[in-house]
């Protein structure tokens, strides 16, 4: 379901041709039907309306064509799936055109939908192993096969993201085209058109050129633009005034137009960059073996309390241990109240997945993070994450922030606070990674990881002294103190969330408290 959700944010002027593609190499049953509804779910949070309501016709039919052809013949064939994504993608985009008209665009973008739904039909088909291409006896191990498919599929989703490149540095349309057009409409028939447009041509197109820089800063052109030699010679002067300041409105438009579609560009590139990587990093990472070695023994304890007034906290909060690692993950959502919960926990949610499927938190968090930065344009929503991932087997820990408060780390007397300076997931640039901080953890020391609404960088002196005099061992009774003395001093004006890591000495054992 996941898979479907970001394939749908993996779009292009509106349209999702990932998504269906990855519909189409699912088998039928319980996998695509999760598919489906990620993708379905996924339109609708990051296309319009209108585009969404296409790709989930898109989807439909091809979930509904695998359906019925899965017991014939023809289902077996190496390029039924690809040819159920193009004739799918083909059949709802063609059946939108004849409705809105045809143009050259149009029927360009349909044919670019069609062909890449197919396209990347295929090469999910072999990332997921489903694809039934009959393949030459490799006296490799089965595993070495798989690998270089892997290979082949993240270079060419590498291809594909370059393909999206821009030509190169686009010239800025020439504003005289705005005197051109006002001209045509107004000069055509005048009496004096020969005057002004042979005569005294020079005269003419100085004065436009002195108007220009004021009327584009302006946006819209005044009577006093123009030179008085000009606007006292023409006969039709408001008119004129009027004909320009259309084709300004216009030429400002075309040119909000053509920026907006650059950044859609380079958005689309970034999610098939990161797609890319994670094709790349599940080729390279090996099998994790079973943990042989001693893991650190740990404890953590959990608290949260809502702002006053609100019934649900808007922060989210858990952990979980994953092939030797252990992660704890702290999200708040924008605001308070029911929304703001239910942004945090589909934040968690899908980084955990990423995070359980093998994927290391750098690739899984730029991934996530450009997701939610197409959602926030529709939304305007954004969301923090702190993610701590500790290595059990050496003690190595690792802290991500996405806009985060400070985390504490306390051993004996001693307190160290960590801070990051990256914008929440969904503010943050795709292509500005934050760094993590990398620090060892010992025996005998708490992680503290708070929300906004307990402490941050600017008024936490208070809890570091907390900290400093605190000589028990029970997690959970530190993260109630710290919750109970942030209600205190900040009178519940924020949602109040606490993840108290300990890692104790000899054989206390694992807890959740």
């Amino acid at each position: 379901m996941a898979g479907g959700f970001l394939a749908a944010g993996c779009c292009l002027d509106g349209r999702a041709p990932l998504a269906a593609g990855l519909l189409a190499a699912c088998r039928p049953g319980g996998a695509a039907m999760a598919a489906l509804a990620g993708g379905v779910t996924g339109a609708f949070v990051f296309l319009p309306f209108g585009p969404a309501l296409r790709c989930c016709g898109i989807l439909v039919l091809v979930c509904a064509v695998l359906s019925a052809f899965r017991e014939t013949k023809w289902f077996h064939h190496a390029l039924f799936r690809p040819l159920t994504a193009a004739g799918s993608a083909l059949a709802v985009e063609l059946a939108y055109t004849v409705q809105m008209g045809f143009s050259v665009q149009g029927l360009t973008r349909m044919a670019a939908c069609t062909v890449l739904s197919g396209i990347l039909c295929h090469y999910c088909a072999l990332v997921l192993r489903e694809t039934s291409i009959p393949r030459r006896q490799a006296q490799r191990p089965e595993s070495d096969g798989l690998r270089r498919r892997l290979r082949l599929s993240a270079q060419a989703l590498r291809s594909l993201c370059e393909s999206f490149a821009a030509p190169g540095p686009q010239k800025e349309e020439n504003p005289a085209v705005i005197f051109d057009r006002a001209a045509e409409v107004v000069c055509r028939g005048c009496a004096l058109r020969d005057v002004c447009w042979n005569k005294e041509y020079v005269s003419t197109f100085n004065a436009f050129n002195d108007a220009t820089p004021a009327l584009l800063d302006r946006g819209r052109a005044e009577p006093g633009d123009f030179a008085v030699h000009f606007s006292s010679r023409c006969i039709h002067f408001p008119q004129l005034l009027s004909a320009i300041n259309t084709e300004v409105t216009a030429l400002l438009l075309r040119r909000q137009y053509r920026r907006q579609l650059e950044r859609e560009r380079e958005r689309t590139r970034g999610q098939y960059v990161q797609l890319g990587e994670l094709v790349a990093q599940a080729m390279a990472a090996p099998e994790a073996p079973p943990a042989t070695g001693r893991e650190m023994l740990h404890q953590v304890a959990l608290a949260s309390a809502p702002k006053e007034g609100q019934r649900v906290c808007g922060d989210s909060l858990t952990w979980f241990r994953t092939a030797g690692k252990l992660y704890l993950l702290l999200s708040d959502g924008m605001g308070s109240g029911r929304e703001a919960q239910r942004e945090s926990q589909m934040t968690l949610r899908l980084l955990e997945q990423l995070l359980t499927a093998g994927i290391d938190p750098d690739p899984a968090l730029r991934t996530l993070n450009a997701a939610l930065n197409l959602r926030s344009d529709d939304q305007g929503s954004f969301t923090t994450i702190d993610l701590l991932a500790v290595d059990l087997t050496n003690g190595q820990g690792a802290l991500h922030k996405y806009g985060a408060a400070p985390t504490y780390l306390k051993r004996q007397g001693s307190v160290r606070r960590l801070t990051g300076s990256a914008l929440p997931a969904g503010l943050q640039e795709v292509s500005a990674a934050p760094a993590p901080a990398r620090f060892p953890l010992e025996e005998d020391t708490f992680v503290l990881m708070v929300s906004d609404g307990v402490a941050d960088a600017g008024d936490d002196q208070w809890l570091q002294d907390l900290l400093a005099g605190w000589q028990g061992e029970d997690p959970n009774m530190l993260a109630s103190l710290v919750l109970r003395e942030a209600g205190l001093r900040r009178r519940g004006e924020d949602d109040c969330s606490v993840i108290c890591l300990y890692l104790p000495k000899g054989d206390s054992g694992v807890a959740e408290v």
